[in-house]
């Protein structure tokens, strides 16, 4: 028998439960509540784990207390195999009131203001104990899904996402967008004459970069690229004050109403599909097939 299962041997189920809701709640007396036990019981067990451990798992802030780095690393993994423990034992059940865990989302900015909202206030409402850390889309979505860095994103699928499942969320079509005293800002762009002006790309959308481009050589035009960016924000930034053009799916989002820019539809861009992407293994673990659910039912009102 190895040391390493001695020193296990020495914890059971209902202190390692107790870790994972003293990391989620940061709080000693909320977690005795929330298991029914004194709170001298909750800090016995909290002791024990750091002896066994060897890590102070919680530390004292101005805000009560923070994760130590190692309870941070440990938890999703503990949080997951507690979760496939119950379903295997006992069958489908899940109560979404106790379950707890972490979950990672990586979501594209272009129309997402809405939909992570809606996402934010029902899975706080379905799964109280959750907690979740949202990501900017990135080219390196299709590598974290797969190496369980991330377990979901919302976006457009890009290449090279082999492994990995996609349920299509909402068909968009396209918006081009400039500055509010840009000279095309109340007249209707025609397809040869956005090579006109330089463009702002929002870079972590290949498929209108592709698009795009295709179009440009159709025409025999060049395009001018001055300002890129992964960063909505800062891609929209750039548009103000100048004759720069970005061209950005139309969710009928509300993203647009804080900048100095004008919108208006183009119809010269084929429409693209929103998609939810994840690994085959969020449809075996309990909590994120219940997220897995809760996204999709957000997602269907938000894009109705």
């Amino acid at each position: 028998m190895s040391v390493q299962f001695d020193r296990l041997a020495t914890l059971d189920l209902k202190m390692l439960r107790t870790l994972l809701v003293l990391i989620e709640t940061r709080n000693v007396s909320q977690s005795a509540n929330l298991l029914d036990l004194q709170q001298s019981t909750v800090s016995y067990q909290l002791g024990k784990l750091r002896e066994v451990l060897g890590d102070p798992l919680l530390i004292r802030s101005g805000r009560g207390f923070e994760p130590s780095a190692y309870a941070k690393t440990i938890q999703p993994g503990l949080a997951a195999h507690f979760n496939a423990m119950e379903n295997l034992l006992f069958g489908d059940h899940f109560d979404d009131k106790t379950a707890t865990g972490t979950l990672r989302l990586a979501c594209h900015r272009n129309g997402s203001r809405k939909f992570v909202r809606a996402f934010l206030g029902e899975l706080n409402r379905r799964l109280p104990l959750v907690r979740v850390e949202i990501v900017d889309w990135t080219e390196q979505v299709p590598t974290m899904l797969k190496d369980d860095r991330i377990d979901f994103a919302v976006g457009f699928e890009p290449e090279h996402s082999s492994q990995l499942l996609s349920l299509p969320i909402v068909d968009v079509g396209y918006q081009v967008v400039m500055s509010q005293d840009h000279p095309m800002a109340d007249k209707m762009l025609s397809e040869e004459r956005i090579f006109d002006y330089p463009h702002a790309v929002l870079s972590s959308n290949e498929a209108i970069e592709r698009w795009l481009d295709y179009l440009a050589d159709r025409h025999k035009k060049s395009r001018v690229v001055e300002f890129s960016s992964t960063s909505m924000e800062f891609t929209t930034m750039a548009l103000e004050g100048t004759e720069r053009l970005m061209f950005v799916a139309d969710t009928k989002d509300d993203f647009f109403d804080g900048y100095n820019v004008a919108t208006q539809p183009v119809s010269f861009i084929a429409h693209q599909t929103v998609k939810l992407l994840y690994h085959e293994r969020a449809s075996v673990d309990p909590l994120k097939r219940r997220t897995l659910e809760i996204i999709k039912t957000t997602a269907s009102k938000v894009f109705a």
